[in-house]
């Protein structure tokens, strides 16, 4: 068996160069204009007419291309002109496809001799481009030239020409769809920056740092500091399930809920009830917020807390023995779940030299190129031996987590927060557990 020799057809490596340049065209345009140079080139310089009759009555048209077989332009761009009857009338006076012959075209009764070169014509219409083409009609000026196959070849390279031109208009339009989005999202997530608190606040006898990376433009982790009345100060972090702009809006949410109320309401169960609440009666879809709440007093060190199915923190004591303790105690249901659950809440007595450190379980779940979990003994063991003040407690944590991951991109949000007792009263760990309380 002996292959035939492709070199021999001199349109064969046309039709290649046309397929391969497919691949790199991007506009509509371009790819229109690629594909009747081409076809020039490997069927022949023919003059080639591209005619619009959107809108108009029976008859009627307007050319969008007039192209002679030397490449001149008689139409010129943006020529809205209409013409009607004449030969171009009668092609186009029922949708479907047409050959002529031995055509005589001299003082056409709406060109005139325009079309007077010609001798045989094929037409086809035209459906479903963006360009609004509704018919392509080539002429030639041979009397015989043009006939039946040629309308076959013409519809199969019209049909193509339009599926590759609406692939790319497609294309084009779902890029402008996303690059809207895609603003629309880094919006939100510039907006959701101004809800963290910048610069952190002074609070007495407290050293504060914090650490906040979304998976996404836009997250659904938030931490926040809040003053109280009678000099006592708010801290939360909380985390929205999911990812994204949706969870960024629930956060939104629940930040404007803290900030209206939080003054009237005296213990974290209390408020973490009334956060509830109020998400369990904004219908937040399948959402819910996990979260930790304390109520911190400068002048004892006390903290009291209450926690919504969040991380618990730890507290880095300073103690050799026992130099981290859990505060795993009254811990609830998350937030949006259930609107008539009671939340309780714990008091802990700080000492100075101690951290307590917040997160969200995406340090905690943190996961390694094998799958395992950063979890609790990973922040344990990154805040061994580091600097003690908060800002260096959240790096090395920020840091052991990456390392952790390695090469792997971070599948949920990061936030960590330290907060270090600088001086004052100390204290005992957690010494009571209280029921919810107005």
């Amino acid at each position: 068996m002996e292959f035939l020799d492709t070199a021999s057809n001199p349109r064969i490596p046309l039709l290649l160069e046309l397929l391969s340049s497919l691949s790199r065209i991007k506009d509509p345009a371009a790819l229109l204009e690629q594909f009747i140079r081409t076809m020039r080139r490997a069927y022949g310089a023919h003059c080639y007419i591209q005619l619009s009759t959107a809108g108009l009555p029976a008859g009627q048209y307007r050319f969008l291309r007039f192209m002679a077989p030397d490449g001149a332009e008689h139409c010129p761009p943006g020529d809205t002109k209409v013409h009607s009857g004449g030969f171009l009338g009668r092609v186009i006076a029922t949708p479907t496809p047409k050959a002529a012959h031995d055509l005589r075209l001299e003082d056409d009764a709406a060109l005139g001799d325009m079309l007077a070169p010609y001798r045989s014509m094929a037409a086809v219409p035209v459906v479903d481009n963006p360009f609004g083409i509704d018919w392509a009609v080539v002429l030639d000026p041979e009397p015989q030239r043009l006939g039946l196959k040629d309308i076959e070849e013409l519809l199969v390279r019209v049909a193509l020409l339009g599926t590759g031109v609406n692939n790319l208009e497609i294309a084009r339009q779902l890029a402008k769809a996303n690059a809207h989005i895609q603003a629309e999202i880094e919006q939100i997530a510039r907006i959701q920056q101004t809800l963290l608190p910048d610069p952190l606040p002074e609070i007495p006898g407290l050293s504060i740092a914090a650490s906040y990376k979304t998976f996404e433009r836009a997250g659904g982790d938030y931490y926040d500091f809040f003053p109280l009345p009678v000099g006592r100060w708010g801290i939360l972090i909380a985390d929205a399930s999911g990812h994204g702009p949706a969870a960024a809006v629930v956060m939104a949410m629940l930040h404007a809920i803290l900030h209206a109320t939080s003054r009237s309401l005296h213990t974290p169960a209390a408020l973490m009830q009334h956060l509830n609440r109020q998400l369990c009666a904004k219908r937040i879809e399948s959402s819910f917020v996990t979260a930790f709440l304390a109520f911190y007093e400068p002048g004892t060190h006390k903290l009291s807390f209450a926690r919504a199915g969040h991380p618990p923190p730890l507290l880095r004591t300073a103690d050799a023995g026992e130099p981290f303790k859990v505060l795993n105690a009254a811990n609830g249901i998350p937030l949006g779940i259930e609107p008539d659950f009671e939340f309780s809440y714990a008091e802990l007595a700080l000492m100075p030299g101690q951290t307590l450190v917040l997160y969200t379980d995406g340090i905690s779940e943190a996961p390694s190129a094998t799958g395992e979990f950063f979890d609790v003994p990973g922040i344990q063991a990154a805040m061994t031996n580091c600097p003690a003040d908060p800002q260096g407690i959240v790096t090395a944590i920020a840091n052991a987590v990456s390392r952790h991951q390695g090469k792997l991109q971070p599948r949920d949000d990061h936030t960590i927060v330290a907060v270090h007792v600088l001086s004052g009263t100390g204290g005992s760990p957690v010494i009571s557990t209280q029921s919810p309380s107005p």
